[in-house]
């Protein structure tokens, strides 16, 4: 059974015990998909991180990019695996990247990119803010401005437990935090679309070669 499967089958469930609208279902499902594919992308994330030594760095990354990610939306791979193997990929990057700009930015030119990603940020999330996302289509205007809200009340509180680290933790941290937002914002801007699109079917090329591949091998092997 897939993690599409297992949460369809508990939504399924949990709408005939809780007497549901049919309608709801979908939406119920795509909810236990996103707590499934949390836990699962947290794990890997953590241990990779562990294994490489950049586990600060990646928390951090993760948690700034997760919680913007919420209110924010954004592009999603077609298919579960897919869009776990970008987010690790794209938090992992985001710690080495972290780690290794640090090096060379200074406090203070740090401070003055960190400034200066918000304003671009904030300018993104009031003409774009809420992203499209599967199952959760927000059509009220009311709606819409209270995710643009939320989505710049967390950018003005990442703002400043970011140069609270630079400060007074590490710069890489504070680095890695800035990538991670980075990326969210690009995620719900219309090239962010495209671009994950591309990826999309790149990774499918890719699985799809390497079954060929595979299958090529045992057929050889008989």
């Amino acid at each position: 059974m897939n993690l599409n499967q297992l949460a369809g089958r508990i939504a399924n469930y949990l709408s005939k015990e809780l007497a549901l609208d049919t309608n709801k279902i979908d939406t119920l499902r795509f909810g236990f998909e996103i707590i499934f594919a949390a836990l699962i992308k947290g794990f890997i994330l953590i241990s990779l991180a562990y294994l490489l030594g950049i586990l600060p760095e990646v928390v951090f990354a993760m948690v700034c990019g997760a919680i913007y990610r919420l209110l924010s939306g954004g592009a999603h791979c077609n298919g579960y695996w897919r869009c776990l193997t970008l987010g690790v990929l794209s938090y992992l990057g985001a710690g080495e990247l972290g780690i290794y700009l640090g090096r060379y930015l200074s406090i203070d030119l740090l401070v003055y990119l960190l400034l200066t990603g918000y304003l671009l940020f904030s300018l993104c999330v009031i003409a774009l803010v809420p992203g499209e996302v599967p199952y959760k289509k927000i059509t009220s205007i009311s709606e819409r401005n209270k995710f643009k809200i939320l989505s710049l009340v967390y950018l003005s509180s990442w703002l400043g437990i970011s140069i609270i680290v630079v400060h007074y933790v590490n710069s890489s941290l504070a680095l890695a935090g800035f990538i991670a937002v980075m990326i969210q914002t690009i995620s719900f801007s219309p090239p962010g679309y495209k671009i994950i699109h591309q990826l999309d079917n790149l990774l499918v090329g890719l699985a799809k070669l390497f079954i060929e591949r595979r299958y090529l091998t045992n057929e050889a092997d008989r």
